[in-house]
């Protein structure tokens, strides 16, 4: 009996998660409730509020369950003697952009991520979330980065930093390209052209 009650809460949990999803995405996440995604799933206000103690608390559960798109390209990004630098740079840029197309959760909470949410008063535990995992990426990318022009695999003149903040708008773009595309994989082409573009104007070798 207990192990059912447990398997049942669960149940109940993930229905909750699966319908804010869909009720954010229609109506953007400042204007639902949980009291919309609970009457929207079917329950009681007391059902949503036994998981979740305010709208942040459902978002960030929401994201867990498919990282945030920085934290969906957090391979590891330090760079051996000898390493593939452009094959790391290239899976930690397109990674992403490859999960969105490959699953519709994903792009769903990308879209919702990207295009629906408004970061209010309410909502910032999710900002710090978000902004934590961009710092982040861009750091490892930096790491990357400075570790290959120590190698002389990239120019010399490249600024690490600068180069890092330059690769998470571009996998920023993508991202929100393709959440606004009737057919997003037709994105990947487009990313791995724009990847091959930056990694021809970083390499130690590319003409003055």
């Amino acid at each position: 009996m207990v192990r059912r009650t447990k398997e049942e809460a669960a149940a109940t949990r993930e229905h909750l998660l699966d319908t804010a999803e869909q009720v954010f995405l229609a109506r953007g996440v400042s204007r639902a409730s949980l009291l919309d995604i609970a009457a929207a799933a079917g329950l009681t206000r007391g059902a949503i509020y036994w998981h979740f103690k305010d709208k942040a608390e459902l978002f960030l559960a929401m994201l867990d369950r498919i990282m945030l798109p920085c934290e969906a390209a957090s391979c590891d990004l330090t760079l051996q003697a000898g390493g593939d630098f452009e094959q790391m740079l290239r899976q930690a840029v397109l990674q992403p952009l490859q999960r969105l197309c490959a699953d519709e959760r994903t792009r769903r909470v990308f879209t919702v991520i990207i295009h629906r949410t408004e970061y209010g008063d309410d909502m910032l535990s999710v900002r710090t979330r978000h902004l934590q995992a961009i710092a982040d990426w861009t750091a490892g990318m930096a790491t990357l980065l400075r570790s290959a022009r120590q190698q002389r695999l990239i120019h010399a003149d490249v600024d690490p930093d600068l180069a890092a903040r330059g690769l998470f708008a571009l996998v920023d773009g993508l991202l929100s390209q393709a959440t606004l595309a009737s057919d997003p994989a037709t994105m990947l082409a487009a990313g791995e052209q724009a990847v091959s573009i930056f990694l021809a104007g970083l390499r130690a070798d590319r003409t003055a």
